[in-house]
């Protein structure tokens, strides 16, 4: 009878702080200011994104990868947000996404893209 009592009080205590970590944690994210509460953000998806590519979800074609395939579901990631598929677009020969696009360029002295006319054909 002991273990039981003691056992179900562990796993209230347990619980209760598992509870109150996720509540604390909220409390804490809503006391930043906006600026903070940007950069916490920001830190939490660049975090996202590096575990995506570990685990090879995230096959981005540029480093830093880009953040556009990750936020969003679109046609480069075959409508999945948090993956991307840019590299294996570019090995079939298509368009990466285009913040992959622009980090691909050619650029000129002040670091803008170069556009390169199409050629007729």
């Amino acid at each position: 009878m002991f273990k039981k009592v003691f056992l179900l009080l562990l796993l209230a205590f347990i619980a209760g702080g598992l509870i109150f970590s996720q509540i604390s944690s909220k409390d804490d994210f809503e006391s930043l200011d906006s600026q903070a509460m940007y950069q916490k953000i920001i830190s939490e998806r660049d975090l996202a994104i590096q575990k995506a590519v570990e685990s090879g979800d995230y096959r981005c074609c540029i480093y830093p990868p880009c953040t556009m395939c990750y936020m969003e579901a679109n046609q480069w990631n075959n409508f999945k947000a948090g993956t991307c598929a840019c590299d294996q677009l570019i090995a079939q020969r298509k368009e990466p996404c285009p913040q992959c696009k622009k980090g691909l360029c050619s650029k000129d002295e002040n670091g803008a893209c170069l556009v390169k006319e199409k050629e007729d054909q």
